[in-house]
């Protein structure tokens, strides 16, 4: 009986010894998950406002960048924020293809870059499959008019699918801005290292997001990320904190000699920029494919529900 006893008191040590190990564990990897710095675009408010991903966002679809029949409403921007920021709270994190990271080894960095196209236009199709459920075959809407932000216990409405899958592609058009050297501005010969590389002085959204090529243009390179330490996971390589503009350059920064990439010459700006004007180009494809899916009634109708405004604002023709 006392060896029972004490072999059932050994089994429980164990198993508390084994749950321990296992928080301890669980509680590391949150504590190094939540260690991890934005790999895109600011997603949190910050000092000066709202988050970076945000202001590109309203810059590009508020209503005080056009007319009202063509804007987002304050409601449904908050509701696309949320989903624009999810892949930097959730594993997809650490997915390159999500960021348009891991574009900087010689013979590999134009397949990470065209995997992050691919991951963009994957996701707008997916969105465009999603949106059949938004209005009925008159146009009117269909089911709850509210996105399912962070309801995962419960089955997804077809404005949270399109939120979900259009969050992801805008994701992903924004981020290449910050992480790639498109729009930096050109480092002298002498300057260019692996820390420090070429800037390509592009102007405004790359036209090659917009072409059907898969191969991005000469020269064209993003950071690499896997995990942090940078340093360690991506040593002898660019690294995504080498390239990267993600947040506004602070006069700390832009003091400094020489800058980062973000306080030189003008790169965040011009970051911000282009990713607006690829927020728009994006929106307007999408508004275009749900045209070409659907019929100009139907489509007309999705895109005037998901951007949170009243069926008579998007009359036939005007949207």
């Amino acid at each position: 009986m006392g060896s029972i006893r004490k072999g059932g008191e050994i089994a429980d040590t164990q198993r508390k010894a084994w749950r321990r190990a296992v928080l301890g564990v669980g509680a590391s990897l949150i504590l190094a998950l939540a260690a991890i710095p934005a790999k895109a675009f600011t997603p949190f408010p910050v000092e000066q406002g709202a988050s970076e991903h945000r202001r590109i966002s309203e810059a590009a679809l508020g209503c005080a960048a056009g007319p009202a029949r063509s804007c987002w409403s304050v409601d449904a921007l908050d509701r696309l924020e949320v989903a624009i920021r999810r892949p930097d709270i959730t594993w997809i994190t650490l997915k390159e293809a999500a960021h348009c990271d891991g574009g900087d080894l010689p013979g590999e960095g134009a397949a990470a870059l065209a995997a992050c196209k691919a991951w963009m236009f994957d996701s707008l199709e997916l969105a465009v499959k999603a949106a059949d459920g938004l209005v009925d075959a008159t146009g009117r809407p269909v089911g709850d008019a509210r996105g399912c932000a962070w309801r995962v216990l419960r089955p997804r409405t077809a404005l949270c699918e399109v939120d979900f899958h259009l969050g992801r592609a805008l994701h992903a058009a924004q981020d290449f801005y910050s992480h790639t050297n498109w729009i930096d501005a050109p480092v002298p010969a002498s300057e260019v290292s692996l820390e420090n590389p070429q800037g390509l002085g592009g102007a405004g959204p790359i036209p090659w997001l917009a072409s059907d090529r898969s191969e991005p243009p000469p020269g064209l390179i993003s950071g690499c990320f896997v995990f942090i330490p940078e340093r360690f996971f991506c040593h002898g390589r660019t690294r995504h904190a080498d390239l990267n503009k993600d947040h506004r350059p602070s006069p700390k920064e832009s003091g400094t000699a020489p800058p980062p990439r973000n306080a030189a010459g003008g790169n965040f700006p011009r970051a911000f920029e282009a990713a607006v004007g690829e927020t728009d180009r994006f929106w307007k494809r999408f508004e275009a494919r749900l045209v070409a899916a659907y019929g100009e009634r139907r489509g007309r109708a999705m895109s005037c529900r998901l951007r949170g405004l009243p069926p008579s604002m998007c009359g036939r023709g005007e949207s």
